[in-house]
């Protein structure tokens, strides 16, 4: 459709139309009704029996052409009207953007469509854009931007659950105003209201919220790089839902729900995969051996009408990019799939089918496959992503909008399920698909790698299931079964906090998008019996996948009655099971030092310096010539990019005196999160040591430590072993206490 065939069902409007009265004020009790104000700012209603409650106010709308944002009060040629399409009405604008100055040809339309369910409180808006005589240069799409005071009217603190950009980044609940940006969803909740926003996968954008700390709030689709419009246009979905009654994870759980019938249907007669991966305590170290003993040790221990599953993970391959069988699995993979089949399992295997070595055949005969970096120098290099020896040294990244790439991906994906014989991939690493500065034919790095997942995925077939890891979220929905939606497992307290966490703030995804996997269940020690309990019933209760992952044949007898007992719960759990306590804003302590009643918050400033010295732990050591750097901050963002090694950050607070230090109670010392290794110590005194990127730091400081009365000194010496590293994170992560699931009709448990 183009401006010359464009026709609105119901009506037009001039300059004359716009006016103070809402050009658009159907009310159905219950629904949602958008409105456009005299200046053309959105707003958002909920039409209660008695009453409209306002949702989102002056919020502006527009599109980005090249680095001017053109909205919709700028537009010319103006048409308003009404669609009526299934189930709801709309409300339509078009128009054509100014042309910039000097450049007549460089106008676009735009056309904004504002639908509301006639039905339920769930709306949508759709932006499309069209050339006007020039193919122009898009940069993004503004969906709405305004400011806190305007969105869900009542009282209270407005409180957003934000979610991180792939399966790995953190996601948390902050009270706004706040500095955080939100990617794919997001959730609002005040007063007792929810109201959220999912974007529609596909398409050049990636969808995000950025909220500032003046209490801005600015929805985009982010068009990365940018690229001209298309000559039939091109269009970017935001779907919405308000629950008057609940919070925002409800709203999400309501606005990711496909509207197509068909798409709830496929997510629906998914069944949730159960059963064992080779990861987390075999790792890279895997071999054929200990392939077949856990295949027999799950034959003889666990209901194979719940138990499905045997995968393979890392370990196998000879190299990234040639997924054939190594020398510790001499019989191959139909050989491998056979033994598994054989003992009335399904095989799984895990990939990173962006991942190609430098070394590799792929990589060394087909240099236009690999995503470059920005130049100079070198100009025009492949992106090295990580440097693993096991995986063949430097690690390239293949592009997925290059036709021969995904003819590739799709060979790779038939090869595992119709000559390996597996049924159910794990493709792992996808956020590396993104990580070019240009792709093959201009496309945007979302479109580049949702086509590089359209290709696994019609290789694969319907039949197998396709599980994503390490994967932008919002381009993966209606391509991938399942996704993991969280952090890595580690077998520790500390290790399952984050994934926990990740399980009940990305529940919304469950049974409405993929079947969500909240990473493996480990019940071995360093867990506790009750800390592997506490685990355990996440994973079951959370609906989610139930894969084990340890070696099971070395597993205390004490741990298998309680895989034994979860394996029925997550397997028969057909509905979407929700934590009811995630909407409180999480209190951010550190880095802080608490006695008793009392918080001495450590503001700064923070000194750093790189290199390594006991002195430096010392109270009376002079910092004054280091640098000052920002907590909580990777010291890469602070300006030591691919620094790693050895590091020191030291601050000084003051305490008031102690009558009498001896009937002073200890002290705790909270750091927050560092990566990777930390020794911490307090006026020189050692206070403790923790290793793991993701785990957060609280040490005991004896009294006998402090200085009462005047100054103290906080020392922490980082390690960090690759990567970010660093002081880089003050939020502790809670997961959800209580979980309620629906059993069967009229039955529901309670899990406290």
């Amino acid at each position: 459709m183009d401006r010359r065939t464009f026709v609105l069902l119901t009506g037009a409007a001039s300059a004359a139309l716009w006016r103070t009265r809402p050009l658009y004020a159907r009310s159905i009790p219950g629904s949602l009704r958008f409105d456009l104000d005299d200046q053309r700012r959105l707003a958002l209603w909920y039409n209660a029996p008695d009453r409209s409650i306002p949702l989102l106010r002056n919020a502006a709308l527009g599109v980005w052409i090249g680095d001017t944002l053109a909205t919709l009060a700028d537009l010319e040629d103006v048409s308003v009207g009404n669609r009526r399409p299934p189930g709801g009405e709309s409300l339509v604008i078009r128009g054509r953007t100014p042309p910039p100055a000097g450049a007549a040809s460089g106008s676009v339309w735009i056309e904004a469509e504002f639908l509301a369910s006639d039905s339920e409180a769930r709306g949508a808006v759709t932006v499309t854009v069209y050339p006007d005589r020039v193919l122009a240069t898009i940069r993004g799409i503004r969906f709405f931007a305004t400011s806190e005071p305007q969105v869900l009217s009542g009282d209270g603190a407005l409180v957003a659950l934000v979610s991180g950009y792939q399966s790995w980044s953190a996601c948390h609940i902050t009270a706004l105003p706040a500095d955080a940006t939100s990617y794919g969803a997001i959730g609002l909740t005040r007063a007792g209201h929810g109201l959220a926003a999912v974007w529609d996968p596909g398409g050049a954008g990636e969808g995000k919220v950025i909220f500032g700390p003046d209490g801005s709030l600015d929805a985009v689709s982010e068009w990365s790089p940018p690229r001209p419009v298309r000559p039939d246009g091109d269009a970017a979905t935001l779907r919405l839902a308000y629950v008057p009654a609940g919070d925002g994870l409800a709203a999400l759980s309501a606005a990711a729900t496909p509207s197509s019938s068909v798409d709830r249907e496929r997510v629906a007669a998914l069944s949730v995969p159960t059963g064992w991966c080779s990861w987390y305590e075999l790792g890279a170290a895997v071999s054929e051996a200990d392939m077949l003993v856990n295949i027999d040790f799950c034959a003889a221990h666990f209901d194979r009408r719940f138990f499905r599953y045997i995968q393979l993970d890392d370990g196998y391959q000879r190299a990234a990019g040639d997924w054939n069988t190594n020398a510790k699995f001499p019989h191959g993979h139909r050989w491998l799939t056979d033994r598994i089949h054989g003992a009335g399992f399904q095989a799984g295997l895990w990939i990173a089918p962006f991942a190609v070595a430098e070394r590799s055949d792929v990589a060394r005969t087909n240099s236009a496959w690999l995503l470059k970096g920005p130049p100079p120098p070198p100009e025009g290099a492949p992106v090295v992503m990580d440097t693993r020896e096991p995986w063949g040294g430097r690690i390239l990244a293949l592009d997925g909008a290059h036709p021969d790439v995904q003819q590739w991906l799709y060979d790779l994906a038939r090869r595992v399920v119709r000559e390996w014989g597996y049924d159910y991939l794990k493709i792992d690493f996808l956020e590396w698909a993104t990580a070019g500065v240009t792709h093959y034919g201009g496309l945007t790095r979302a479109e580049a790698y949702r086509s590089g997942l359209a290709a696994l995925r019609e290789g694969l077939g319907t039949e197998a299931f396709l599980l994503g890891c390490g994967a932008p979220l919002q381009q993966a929905a209606g391509l991938v079964d399942g996704m993991r939606i969280g952090d890595d497992v580690d077998a520790s307290w500390n290790g399952i906090q984050s994934p926990a966490r990740a399980a009940a703030l990305r529940s919304f995804y469950h049974r409405s998008v993929w079947l969500n996997d909240p990473d493996c269940l480990v019940v071995r020690p360093p867990l506790t019996l009750e800390e592997a309990r506490v685990w355990a019933s996440v994973v079951a209760l959370s609906g989610g996948m139930s894969i084990f992952s340890d070696n099971l044949p070395k597993l205390p007898p004490d741990r298998l009655p309680l895989l034994q007992k979860t394996i029925p719960v997550a397997a028969q759990t057909a509905s979407a099971p929700r934590p009811v306590d995630t909407h409180g804003a999480e209190p951010e302590i550190a880095p802080a030092l608490t006695v008793g009643d009392s918080v001495v918050r450590l503001r700064g400033p923070w000194r750093f310096r790189t290199g390594d010295d006991a002195r430096y732990a010392s109270r009376d050591f002079d910092d004054e010539t280091w640098e000052t750097i920002p907590v909580p901050s990777t010291w890469e963002q602070a300006g030591h990019p691919d620094y790693d090694g050895s590091a020191w950050y030291r601050t000084r607070f003051m305490l008031p005196a102690a009558s009498d230090t001896r009937q002073t109670p200890s002290a705790r010392l909270d750091i927050g999160k560092v990566d990777d290794l930390d020794e911490t110590f307090v006026n020189g005194v050692r206070i403790g040591g923790m290793s793991g990127w993701r785990t957060y730091r609280r040490y005991t400081v004896p009294p006998t430590a402090l200085n009462w009365g005047g100054e103290n000194v906080v020392a922490v010496h980082v390690t960090d072993t690759g990567g970010a590293g660093g002081l880089w994170s003050v939020t502790r992560d809670r997961p959800a206490s209580t979980w309620i699931v629906e059993g069967s009709p009229h039955w529901w448990t309670l899990a406290l």
